[in-house]
């Protein structure tokens, strides 16, 4: 691993980067990458403007993650941070299809911003959730929730991915997205518990 102040790039983004070059997406992905930077820009004005301290902006193979102090704010507060990334994705394909006529790099936007808002943990709409349910009910009743919608969504679009790409419809750049979403989900091998003498 990489590390310079804040910043952290892990092995693993270097891997998927090549893989998703291997697997055919070297047009599409100077765009999504493009559009992930407005992303992460997003979620850190918001972060900024709500007084949170950012303490580290990790690359890995699964794709970009802040760590931030949120402890202090509020649950609406946070969401709205959690919101800001896929909301500015959305905008910018907005005014990428109507103002600029960049069909390309809206849909780009578009699809970065869609796929963040689905409830899955690692993402954007999962975090949110995760907070919501919170703030609604208790984090314990949250944790349960969302890792049981997180997976079951996570399944589905592996499933959908995978007969995209079989059929020829899709690259195997959206199966790399949809397993890298499914993966985090599933459950630790069993580990040994070792039970120690009470004292």
């Amino acid at each position: 691993m990489w590390k310079s102040g804040k910043l952290e790039i892990g092995w693993g983004f270097a891997a998927t980067l090549a893989l998703a070059l291997l697997a055919g997406a070297g047009e599409v992905l100077p765009l999504v990458g493009l559009s992930a930077f407005c992303h992460e820009l997003g979620h850190l004005g918001a972060l900024r403007l709500a007084g949170a301290e950012v303490e580290c902006f990790r690359l890995s193979a699964f794709g970009a993650e802040i760590q931030a102090d949120t402890r202090y704010l509020p649950y609406p507060r946070e969401i709205l941070c959690t919101l800001a990334g896929p909301a500015v994705n959305l905008l910018l394909a907005l005014v990428f299809s109507r103002v600029a006529g960049d069909y390309v790099l809206a849909g780009a936007n578009l699809l970065l911003g869609v796929f963040n808002l689905l409830p899955i943990p690692s993402l954007d709409g999962g975090r949110a959730l995760y907070l919501l349910v919170s703030w609604c009910a208790d984090p314990v009743a949250a944790d349960r929730a969302c890792h049981r919608i997180g997976l079951g969504c996570a399944a589905a679009l592996t499933a959908v991915a995978l007969v995209l790409t079989l059929q020829g419809r899709a690259g195997l750049f959206l199966l790399l997205g949809a397993v890298g979403t499914l993966l985090p989900q599933l459950p630790a091998p069993a580990r040994r518990r070792v039970r120690l003498p009470l004292q």
